[in-house]
């Protein structure tokens, strides 16, 4: 006969009344046994078997926290209790550890190291640290012999690093033109977004058209609207309105950027 009652979240046992933890499955009593709340699982080991050495962890025999049976109940140390999980949890785990990884840790950890605080704590975690260079190596990419200090060591420097990057093009990834559309091949970390030189001209005159002005005003106080594109020089005819010679100007970069 189980010594435990269970009820909406709740374990009973001896006028102690636990509640359940959603996160972690655990049991907790909710007033203090003693001089502590304790988990329930805890309880049912202390008493019949007092209190638990140092060192020691109660293990679900079943690895089901709501059978706090003491026969489903067994005192490991710390490094059996973790290779008791390793073994039977391994495989149903990876693809949690992963995704925690993934979606939580990784990107947690990127964000404090370009940070004001993570810079300047990796930078005094570094400093003064020197390291002796007791490896001869030799550089994979331009072939120069140099010292280091580590045997995984492959370069000679960052810009042979990079180099040698670009040419195995292992950054390379594809993007989609803004202008044309077209699918075009660029290092990753290029913020370039468009496909060949006529379409980045292209960007900056649209860019232009909204943020730049684009007229002069002549000697004789009229307006005459003007851009630049592919090394050609383009002009309005002479307007007696600056806003006049602008809008013609707009017009007249549309009707470019369509012919080209």
């Amino acid at each position: 006969m189980n010594e435990v009652n269970y009820k909406n979240g709740y374990a009973f046992i001896d006028g102690y009344k636990f509640r359940k933890d959603t996160k972690s499955g655990y049991y907790l009593s909710t007033k203090k046994i003693g001089s502590s709340r304790k988990r329930l699982h805890i309880y049912m080991w202390e008493k019949y078997h007092g209190s638990i050495p140092k060192g020691m962890e109660i293990n679900h025999i079943d690895e089901n926290k709501d059978n706090n049976e003491i026969g489903n109940l067994e005192c490991l140390t710390r490094s059996e209790h973790l290779a008791y999980h390793k073994k039977r949890d391994y495989e149903r785990m990876v693809p949690k550890w992963k995704k925690n990884l993934n979606d939580f840790a990784r990107p947690k950890a990127a964000a404090w190291h370009k940070s004001k605080e993570g810079r300047e704590a990796v930078s005094q975690s570094h400093r003064g640290i020197k390291y002796r260079k007791r490896y001869i190596k030799r550089c994979i990419n331009c072939g120069k012999v140099y010292r280091a200090a580590f045997n995984r060591s492959k370069f000679c420097s960052p810009v042979c690093q990079a180099a040698y990057r670009r040419k195995q093009g292992k950054d390379k990834i594809q993007r989609d033109c803004v202008i044309c559309g077209k699918t075009f091949w660029i290092n990753k970390y290029s913020k370039k977004d468009t496909c060949s030189k006529e379409c980045n001209s292209k960007e900056k005159l649209l860019h232009n058209k909204i943020n730049v002005r684009g007229t002069t005003k002549l000697k004789t106080g009229k307006f005459i609207g003007q851009f630049s594109f592919m090394g050609k020089k383009y002009h309005t005819k002479v307007c007696d309105l600056e806003e006049e010679a602008h809008e013609l100007r707009n017009k007249m970069i549309e009707k470019v950027i369509k012919e080209n």
